[in-house]
């Protein structure tokens, strides 16, 4: 009996980490963040918050996240379960299918409900970008690899989609024209921002790319020349910030989400867990959008 309320209690403890574990693993977590930006992008605009557009970017983050996992059950749907598998992703392969299926599905009705003004062929080269980014397509009877594998890629990849889903997006949905300097400032200091926190990423999977044979920043420069440019690229944004016109609150919100950003990517290392860069490398984005909510929330 005893025995028992043992193993129930350590199930118990365990169970907070099982949720954080999926929060994170799933992508919720990272859909998240892209959600917050997109209500900052409004924020700093100055116009008013359209919820279905930012529940549209939490959507479709959550889809493109969990594409491998589609994929893979939709390529061989009979494959066995691996439960103690100790990559999470692997164990709940079929679980993430289903939520990036159901997270497109639900991404498309709101595109088409709430009538978001974002032109549909705009839309689709992203969509291409980032099915590409994962899934290898066959040409002319030839296997053309991912984009994640083409050398030095993946990360403009990336903060080119951040950048025009969080920041464009709400512009074009609020009727704006996105080549106003303003909009294009905005898209500037989020590329550079999104681009910084992407190298750390090729740190985190330096082994897995050079055993694929991928060529990224930390296997050209070395990791430790990786982390001063990512430092640069995030001075570059500080720069940039204060040459767009902020001031105030907001001004010092922004520059203060570069420098914890900074400070996350001194700290980080190859073997540092993968939970350091699921939490506090994607949650850069969220301190990033928490500093200005809270500086205009001051500001009154």
């Amino acid at each position: 009996m005893s025995a028992n309320r043992d193993i129930g209690i350590r199930e118990a403890e365990r169970h907070p980490y099982r949720l954080l574990e999926g929060l994170l693993y799933s992508s919720v977590f990272i859909a998240f963040c892209g959600f917050a930006l997109t209500v900052e992008t409004y924020l700093l605009a100055e116009l008013p918050v359209s919820w279905a557009m930012a529940v549209f970017v939490f959507l479709a983050t959550l889809f493109t996240y969990n594409m491998s996992s589609v994929q893979s059950i939709l390529r061989r749907p009979n494959q066995p379960e691996k439960r103690y598998d100790p990559i999470w992703s692997q164990r709940h392969k079929k679980e993430l299918a289903v939520l990036g299926l159901l997270s497109i599905a639900v991404a498309v009705g709101v595109y088409f409900w709430f009538n978001l003004r974002i032109n549909l062929w705009f839309v689709l080269h992203l969509a291409v970008i980032s099915v590409g980014y994962t899934v290898p397509v066959l040409y002319k009877r030839r296997r053309v690899r991912p984009l994640r594998s083409v050398p030095l890629l993946k990360v403009f990849l990336i903060a080119y989609v951040w950048a025009v889903v969080t920041a464009l997006f709400p512009l074009l949905d609020a009727g704006l024209e996105v080549w106003q300097p303003e909009a294009l400032w905005l898209f500037l200091r989020r590329f550079l921002f999104i681009l910084a926190l992407a190298l750390l990423f090729d740190i985190r999977d330096y082994a897995y790319d050079r055993d694929m044979n991928t060529l990224t920043f930390p296997g050209w420069i070395g990791v430790r020349n990786t982390k001063r440019l990512s430092l640069g690229l995030l001075l570059l944004y500080m720069l940039v910030v204060l040459a767009s016109g902020e001031s105030g609150l907001i001004l010092g919100a922004l520059l203060a989400s570069a420098v914890g950003a900074a400070i996350i990517v001194w700290r980080s290392a190859e073997n540092r867990p993968r939970v350091y860069f699921a939490i506090l490398a994607d949650g850069a984005m969220l301190l990033h959008a928490g500093l200005v909510l809270l500086a205009m929330a001051v500001a009154g």
